[in-house]
């Protein structure tokens, strides 16, 4: 039913200007839904350090209060950090409605391939999802959905000589009601990485013909039972910090295609292949 609302309907009911227009999202999945403790200083020091001169406003209105917005050279874009596809994809919809010309997902994902070690990069090539991306493209037969493979590839250059892992992650919303046999069958079948937005990200900017794509961070190895609980995930806190910096930076430059590359790493990123 709700496909059939327009733009000008959509404006009116969440008090937006007829004339209000985004030009690119960045969401990143978090537990701090209004993020003032863990994402926006990571995403001010990102726009400082690449020189850029903006306001973080909270944009008003009950439909959209866990959404920021900021604006350089007259362009505006969305921050929405938000957790799990239920409420990321009312923003990323409404963003993709409004204009957006650029969807980026950044967060964590818990690795599920041995050897994969907290603070390392996943650019996915596709995401294994559920009924959710399937709502975006459901003439899916396999329920993997595809990044832009350019804007991808723009992500992972920004990234420099980082080490990055390729390949496919799985979507799964509900990360408390993980098993030790759902994390060895995910494993089993080629999975990099377990995170909870990347394929409704990419089947809902597929629908609206809006590249995207996504740098996650590695919080933790399920497969290897280090979990966020172990004493090990203290230890890697540091490593872990640097790299959420450092994927704010490139995703920031990359959404406001500004002449970026994390600062120390020269050529092109290295990169870990997974299932394909």
């Amino acid at each position: 039913m709700y496909t059939t609302v327009s733009v000008e309907a959509l404006k009116k009911r969440t008090g937006l200007p007829s004339d209000y227009v985004v030009d690119g999202l960045l969401a990143s999945g978090t537990w701090d839904l209004y993020a003032n403790n863990h994402h926006l200083p990571p995403l001010a020091s990102a726009l400082q350090s690449l020189g850029v001169e903006t306001e973080l406003t909270r944009i008003e209105g009950e439909e959209l209060g866990h959404a920021f917005e900021f604006i350089v050279n007259n362009k505006r874009y969305w921050f929405a950090p938000v957790m799990g596809t239920a409420v990321m994809s009312q923003y990323a919809h409404i963003a993709s409605m409004l204009g957006s010309k650029k969807n980026i997902l950044i967060g964590i994902v818990g690795g599920l391939k041995p050897g994969i070690k907290p603070a390392d990069f996943i650019v996915p090539t596709a995401s294994k999802g559920n009924e959710s991306a399937l709502m975006y493209q459901r003439t899916s037969t396999d329920l993997l959905f595809y990044p832009d493979r350019a804007l991808s590839e723009r992500l992972k250059m920004r990234l420099g000589d980082i080490k990055i892992h390729e390949g496919v992650t799985n979507t799964c919303e509900i990360m408390l009601a993980e098993s030790p046999e759902d994390v060895q069958r995910w494993s089993g079948l080629g999975y990099l990485g377990v995170e909870m937005e990347a394929a409704m990200i990419f089947a809902l900017s597929n629908y609206f013909k809006i590249p995207s794509a996504s740098i996650l961070y590695v919080a933790d190895n399920l497969i290897e039972d280090i979990t966020m609980f172990h004493e090990a995930h203290e230890t890697s806190k540091e490593l872990r910090a640097a790299a959420k910096q450092l994927k704010y930076e490139a995703a920031v430059a990359e959404l406001l295609d500004l002449p970026f590359t994390i600062p120390g790493n020269k050529g092109a990123a290295q990169t870990e292949g997974g299932l394909h």
